[in-house]
């Protein structure tokens, strides 16, 4: 008897010890869930300030692009896999994808180079703002410090070259014009942004200078970012430009097809110059053997 009563006393301790681990084993598996559900909801929020906020809102209304509120209780999540990956190809083989060139022509979604864990992230994100009604707010489209006078002077040294960018960049009238800067503008691979303020709203503008989604941009500054001081004063010169130019025509997002006039002058007076200084050298490119020849003949 006095056997079992040590028996019981013994299971008794050991149940007495179980249930506090087994307690706390169900409270740092439910940490850790929330954890990983925490960190996922973080990563889709950086990815979607860099990768879509640029041209998309998440219950914001339409932007370049539309708004994402709700679209993965319209479409499946194979659909928008599709679409991110090459938005072109599937406009030619499906009707809704070809309304929605049609809507928001002629800005031209680029092909987007996301992981299947980046694109998870990313729907993970609409779906759970769209299910709590929420609009996705970004957490770093914001200025390092105030605006000074200063700085509209400093941004548009840095926009036409005069200053160089920090990490080495080219400069962006490489690429860019704005209405009234330089003797011959600017360059036309892309769109003029005399009215990128007009055309972005302040947090947009500053998320596309922080991490510029378009391809060509993505490509020259994926390793030669902006910094903090560089954004500030570029933001501010192109504020400027909306302020001095409130009627600017917004340009769409795909690259500009004209050409400054002031690119076609210089390059017709260099042809020009080249062809009279071509000229003169062919006039006189047998004179000292004709002087010859005359003087041979006068003997």
């Amino acid at each position: 008897m006095k056997i079992i009563d040590e028996q019981n006393d013994r299971n008794s301790s050991n149940e007495f010890v179980r249930q506090p681990v087994l307690g706390v084993l169900c409270l740092a598996i439910v940490i850790l869930c929330f954890s990983s559900a925490a960190m996922g909801q973080a990563d889709g929020q950086k990815l979607f300030e860099s990768r879509c906020y640029s041209c998309h809102n998440i219950g914001g209304g339409d932007k370049q692009g539309p708004d994402l509120k709700g679209v993965t209780d319209r479409r499946t999540t194979e659909w928008i896999a599709e679409f991110t990956r090459s938005p072109a190809a599937m406009r030619s083989k499906d009707p809704v994808a070809a309304e929605l060139f049609k809507k928001f022509a002629p800005t031209i979604m680029p092909d987007q180079s996301l992981t299947p864990d980046e694109l998870t992230a990313i729907i993970d994100l609409i779906k759970n703002l769209s299910a709590k009604n929420e609009m996705f707010v970004p957490a770093g489209a914001k200025l390092a410090r105030a605006i000074v006078p200063g700085d509209i002077e400093a941004g548009e040294k840095l926009f036409t070259g005069q200053t160089k960018l920090a990490a080495g960049a080219a400069s962006c009238n490489s690429c860019h014009g704005v209405s009234g800067t330089g003797v011959l503008g600017g360059g036309t691979l892309g769109p003029d942004l005399t009215a990128a303020n007009i055309k972005y709203r302040d947090p947009e503008l500053i998320s596309i200078l922080q991490n510029p989604n378009f391809p060509t941009m993505n490509t020259i500054f994926t390793n030669h970012k902006l910094t903090d001081e560089e954004v500030v004063q570029l933001f501010a010169f192109l504020q400027n430009a909306k302020l001095t130019h409130p009627n600017a025509a917004v340009v769409p997002t795909q690259a500009a097809a004209t050409t400054q006039p002031g690119f076609l002058i210089l390059g017709f007076g260099t042809a020009t110059l080249a062809l009279i200084v071509m000229n003169l050298f062919w006039r006189r490119r047998s004179h000292g053997v004709r002087r010859d020849m005359v003087r041979r003949a006068k003997i």
